[in-house]
């Protein structure tokens, strides 16, 4: 078990709940460890095989996962081991977002999850999900140009002055950004084919997003679907607004935060919305150096990323099949939400 004890939710106490629900599991054998600086992670399952280890548990955000499938899968530039050849991923979400685990089913509160995970190891309920790269880097939920890179550096700023990465922090730092993007936006032209053979080019794109999973993120409790299809089962997906000004930029946005369950919305600024699923390969170009973000973390500015997508690239374990994940509507979470508190 791998933790990073800089995510959102841990504590010791958090440790005296998730630890003997683990180690309650038959055969449980658990060795723990904690990062120490970013990377951390990464450097330590370098290398390890399914000889080594059976399943490493991130305790942890998007970030950890991040660094996890990076150590074992290695530079993806290179010769890619098969999923039962490094050992299985298992999480327990304790960051501020923790799209992977939420997407894969799990519930979003650690000792929630700790225990239906505890339930998947003693079943052995894994299956094998698609995951992305980028140059010679892997991710496993989302990465892109743009505003959510901008976003994403400015929250991680705001946590180095010792604030925390709260939804509404996100939220404010985004609507920044999208005013920030409207007076100048970032130029993104992008060309992809899917794995059905279709193709796509388009030029100049401000606002462009590349997921790996459905949701894309969340807000809180509430998801943000920019491309319904999409799922750990299929090649990327690309979500798009040719434009940020005006009643349609406006539409387009509250679109993308899933304020459009019965697709009204989407009709309207439909000529203006690009998107295209299962991708296996995509070209993105920006005119200038750009910011761009991987999985919730900065990566830096470039102007040229290659994307692709691999099949059946680690296992994890998992309590449900994606088709069984329902999609669900902002009014449907937020009862739900409001039933909870």
């Amino acid at each position: 078990m791998i933790s990073n004890p800089n995510s959102t939710s841990q504590s010791n106490g958090l440790f005296r709940q998730i630890v003997p629900a683990l180690r309650a599991v038959e055969g449980m054998h658990l060795l723990v460890k904690f990062t120490h600086y970013p990377g951390h992670a990464e450097d330590i399952v370098r290398g390890l095989t399914r000889d080594d280890y059976d399943v490493i548990i991130a305790v942890g955000g998007d970030g950890t996962v991040n660094e996890i499938v990076n150590g074992l899968l290695g530079p993806a530039d290179e010769d890619i081991p098969s999923p039962n050849e490094v050992p299985a991923l298992a999480v327990i979400p304790t960051g501020s977002a923790n799209v992977f685990v939420r997407a894969l089913g799990f519930p979003n509160t650690p000792v929630e999850a700790t225990h239906v995970l505890a339930r998947m190891l003693e079943r052995d309920l894994r299956r094998t999900i698609y995951l992305g790269t980028w140059n010679e880097r892997w991710f496993a939920v989302n990465a892109g140009f743009g505003m959510d890179a901008d976003v994403l550096a400015r929250v991680d700023r705001a946590r180095e002055q010792g604030f925390s990465a709260t939804p509404l922090r996100y939220l404010n730092v985004a609507i920044r950004a999208w005013l920030r993007a409207r007076r100048n936006p970032p130029q993104i032209t992008v060309h992809a084919e899917s794995r059905l053979g279709q193709t796509l080019h388009k030029k100049d794109f401000p606002l462009l997003f590349t997921s790996n999973t459905n949701p894309w993120t969340f807000l809180g409790p509430l998801p943000v679907v920019t491309n319904p299809r999409n799922s750990f089962d299929e090649g990327l997906a690309l979500f798009g607004l040719e434009k940020l000004s005006g009643v349609r930029g406006v539409i387009g946005l509250l679109h993308l935060f899933g304020a459009d369950k019965h697709g009204w919305l989407k009709r309207l600024v439909k000529e203006k919305t690009l998107g295209f699923d299962d991708a296996k390969h995509v070209e993105l170009d920006c005119h200038t150096p750009q910011r761009f973000q991987a999985d919730g973390e900065s990566e830096g500015t470039f102007r040229h990323v290659t994307l692709t997508s691999v099949a059946d690239a680690i296992e994890v374990y998992a309590p449900q099949d994606r088709r069984q994940v329902a999609q669900r509507s902002v009014q449907e979470v937020l009862r739900d939400f409001i039933r909870l508190r």
